[in-house]
């Protein structure tokens, strides 16, 4: 992932006649990305105006996937020559978190909509639903956020094997670290209006996952040096293994059931109740393939500009929305039976299992190499 380009500032190759600074020297290179991340999938319909199937069914959050846009990031590269046909070189790159939101809400009047969390009842196999607003008792609101985040590190050695005039073709081989983070949350609140005191009830789902991938790469990269203009293309291949994690949590906070008003708070949303709440974790093989290309231009024999694509591949990655089992024994729940102590009768349900997809990061970036 984040190897895009590892060598293209630090190390590209120079058999004596390329761009590899002389034996014994290290080059530095720092560099700003834009990254697009493929998006989140979300299958479940969170919010509509009445239950999932009719046909006036309108889906106000959920049902699509959610994409936070062009995200910035930055990454470090390095290489120090070993002779001159090898070199050692390594990269770690750092997309800090992004989010993005989604919101709906109605006043709960008479003549608004109401707002319903649909799911697939386990103790009937029928589509129902629970409202998060009804008037004219109480109006409600939803908000959806997605976050995702981004980093790895790599370390490499370049063996150039091929060199014909301007052109070197080098072999890469090495270990790579890479890291996905992402979180999906599903807030509501329910307040009464007047003439009724407001009171709170406020519900929380969150699905966390996060994917680590350890593996050993190999690759090939071809080097062009024209003099003051240069350029890199790399292909790599990481096979390793893909450790996925995905935590789920969920809760109701509401001071209905206190005699004082004080707040209290009990296990369970509404996707996210005591038969799926947890942290799970397995791993499986996973493969990710990258393309790197780089140009740059030599400002001084020392200072070099670059400007670069990279697109990665991950198999084998949980995403959030895909975690989410629609199917709900309402029996358990708090949020949905309003009862402080529910009774669980029927299927454990929903229920966690693993899915899995691929996913995919493409960048674009513009940096600076320094060679000591």
């Amino acid at each position: 992932m984040i190897a895009a380009g590892i060598a293209a500032m630090a190390a590209a190759a120079h058999a004596q006649t390329t761009t590899r600074g002389p034996v014994g020297s290290f080059e530095l290179g720092l560099e700003g990305m834009a990254w697009w991340f493929q998006a989140s999938p979300e299958p479940v319909p969170l919010v509509t105006n009445i239950i999932v199937g009719t046909p006036a069914t309108q889906i106000y959050l959920g049902g699509q996937d959610l994409s936070v846009g062009v995200t910035a990031g930055g990454k470090i590269a390095g290489s120090y020559v070993l002779s001159d046909h090898t070199a050692l070189e390594g990269n770690f790159l750092f997309v800090p978190d992004r989010s993005t939101t989604r919101s709906i809400s109605s006043t709960g009047q008479i003549g608004s909509v109401d707002l319903i969390v649909p799911y697939l009842d386990a103790n009937t196999n029928q589509e129902n639903g629970t409202q998060i607003s009804f008037a004219p008792i109480y109006s409600g609101s939803a908000t959806e956020k997605y976050t995702v985040g981004m980093l790895g590190a790599e370390v490499n050695a370049a063996l150039a094997f091929s060199h014909s005039g301007t052109w070197t073709v080098e072999g890469l081989g090495g270990v790579r670290y890479w890291r996905l983070h992402e979180t999906l949350s599903f807030a509501t609140s329910s307040p009464f209006i007047a003439p009724f005191p407001p009171g709170t009830w406020n519900t929380l789902d969150q699905f966390a996952t996060a994917d680590n991938f350890y593996g050993l790469q190999g690759g090939l990269r071809a080097v062009y040096d024209g003099g003051k203009f240069f350029g890199t293309g790399v292909v790599k291949v990481a096979l390793g293994a893909m450790v996925q994690s995905v935590d789920i949590s969920g809760s109701l906070v509401t001071d209905e059931f206190s005699a004082d008003g004080s707040l209290q708070k009990f296990l369970g949303g509404y996707f996210a109740l005591p038969s799926n709440i947890g942290n799970y974790s397995r791993a499986a093989f996973s493969v990710m393939p990258e393309v790197d290309i780089r140009i740059g231009y030599r400002v001084t024999p020392t200072l070099s500009i670059l400007v670069g694509y990279s697109f990665l591949y991950a198999s084998d990655v949980v995403r959030p929305g895909n975690q989410i089992d629609r199917t709900v024994n309402t029996t358990q729940s708090t949020a949905y039976t309003e009862n402080p102590t529910p009774t669980p009768e029927g299927p454990a349900r929903p229920a966690f299992s693993f899915h899995d997809s691929g996913f995919w990061a493409q960048g674009a970036s513009f940096g600076l190499a320094y060679r000591f």
